[in-house]
């Protein structure tokens, strides 16, 4: 008998774990809270899907195998709260099932499967809410349709094409209030927010420089005036100046060798 370790919802949340009692040949063991070496203990497969905790090195060392379950279209939206940050971005939205490493949601791809919400003909009908629980749905039925697969390990694996996307949960913007809100009024918000906000950082670098520069016309100005009244004070300062930049260049050089 199989015995499979299912971190994260419970029997009331997913459909899974029902569907996969269904078989005699699984034992199915269910857990919320942190997960410890002992639980491991005779485990054939960890199966992760609304897990909260990180997963530890030494519970991957001893793990035979373990695969996750994320609603996003890896390698975009990494981490926290993918479903929001597929519309704020505008990066595909779909479920991905893949194994775990030593990253958040690096791992290599099982199945995946890509999903298009087409917001602007939905617009007015769209939730995070709605959308969110639609990605829930697809990821159970393409963890169920492969399920066989996946539990005898016939499946071909692939390695994640290019960097992609990552949050954390704390970078939700403000103006998200409840994910029962409008997806397409709350995005047309947040992007002219984040325009606005770029908009007043780049006058503020233009600022920075025109200032920078009458500064360095004040430094230049009390050059003048020290070289009229002392000239080999004056040199012998600007002498120990540029030996010092001699030195803190040959420094940043250090800090690009390899």
């Amino acid at each position: 008998m199989k015995k499979i370790l299912f971190l994260g919802y419970s029997r009331k949340e997913t459909k899974i774990i029902d569907k996969l009692k269904e078989n005699k040949n699984y034992q199915i063991f269910n857990k919320k809270n942190k997960i410890k070496l002992k639980d491991l203990d005779s485990i054939d497969l960890v199966i992760i899907f609304g897990y909260r905790h990180i997963i530890s090195q030494d519970i991957l060392k001893k793990a035979k195998k373990i695969i996750n379950l994320h609603i996003s279209y890896l390698p975009y939206n990494k981490g926290a709260h993918p479903n929001f940050w597929s519309f704020a971005e505008n990066t595909p939205s779909g479920v991905s099932i893949h194994k775990i490493d030593k990253g958040i949601d690096t791992g290599n791809i099982i199945y995946q499967k890509l999903l298009d919400f087409e917001l602007i003909k939905n617009k007015k009908k769209l939730t995070f809410k709605k959308t969110f629980f639609t990605l829930i749905s697809e990821i159970e039925n393409l963890f169920m349709a492969e399920a066989k697969n996946i539990l005898n390990n016939e499946y071909e694996e692939f390695k994640q094409i290019g960097s992609g996307t990552f949050h954390t949960s704390n970078e939700l913007p403000i103006l998200l209030k409840s994910w029962n809100q409008n997806i397409f009024n709350t995005i047309t918000k947040y992007q002219r927010q984040k325009n606005d906000n770029i908009n007043k950082k780049l006058k503020l670098l233009d600022e920075i420089e025109k200032t920078r520069k009458n500064n360095n016309v004040n430094w230049m100005n009390i050059l003048r005036h020290s070289i009229k009244s002392s000239p080999s004070k004056t040199l012998k300062i600007l002498n120990s100046i540029n030996i010092d930049d001699d030195r803190i260049s040959k420094l940043f050089k250090k800090l690009n060798e390899k």
